[in-house]
């Protein structure tokens, strides 16, 4: 049986203080296969399977970061990271699911070096459940506030370009760089490296916005989000 794909980032939280997410191989394959469809790629190997299932999980990593760092009062940052099998670890699984098919446990693993480096939660006092509230498993709403507190960059673009090093080094002020969009065209609603939107720019109190004027598919969300994403190598 083969071992499990694993994953460890480089978190700045902390001497040792470090989490691991894994996978065996017919939950990374099954993964990396449906966010390829959902893409247009029906058909992939088992490499670009394993690649797209590291790529996704690499960028998910920098929400997980903002939520340590919300919790520590200070930025923490994921860099990198490496392939690289966890010791020492406390060791859980989360059930996952692709479309109607129940696959492997997904691995978490954080070292006790984190765990020791969080503070600790209080204890919420307990409140009596109104009528019109949510009838939630006690697991599904703690998986729900600890997502509903995860927070994410939100950045606007309004086009890109390349330059040689060259030019750089010769722009001064005053120097124009040409982008590649046209002045008509919608800006770009970019939340955690992901295009998740387009509109056109206003101006509120003084202030620059956006005003929504398309929202990208789960399908289109995935192909623009694949531009940003940088190949991750064996280590």
């Amino acid at each position: 049986m083969r071992r499990p794909l694993w994953w460890r980032p480089n978190l700045d939280a902390g001497p040792g203080a470090t989490v691991w997410i894994g996978a065996r191989q017919p939950a990374w394959a099954a993964l990396g296969q449906s966010i390829l469809a959902a893409a247009g790629i029906d058909s992939a190997s088992e490499e670009e399977q394993r690649s797209t299932f590291l790529e996704v999980i690499r960028q998910s990593l920098s929400g997980l970061a903002t939520a340590i760092g919300g919790l520590l009062g200070r930025e923490v940052v994921a860099i990198d990271g490496a392939e690289e099998e966890p010791s020492h670890a406390l060791r859980c699984s989360v059930a996952i699911r692709a479309g109607e098919q129940a696959l492997p446990d997904l691995l978490f693993c954080v070292s006790p070096e984190l765990v020791a480096t969080l503070p600790k939660p209080d204890r919420p006092e307990p409140q009596q459940a109104s009528e019109d509230s949510l009838d939630l498993s006690p697991r599904a709403r703690g998986t729900l506030n600890l997502l509903l507190d995860v927070e994410m960059p939100v950045s606007v673009s309004f086009g890109r370009t390349e330059v040689r090093v060259q030019e750089v080094l010769r722009l001064i002020t005053g120097s124009i760089i040409e982008l590649d969009r046209a002045i008509s065209e919608p800006v770009e609603v970019i939340v955690n490296n992901c295009v998740v939107a387009r509109g056109e720019v206003v101006v509120v109190d003084g202030n620059y916005g956006v005003r929504i004027q398309e929202v990208m598919s789960r399908r289109e969300r995935l192909q623009e989000s694949r531009k940003y994403l940088l190949p991750v190598g064996r280590s």
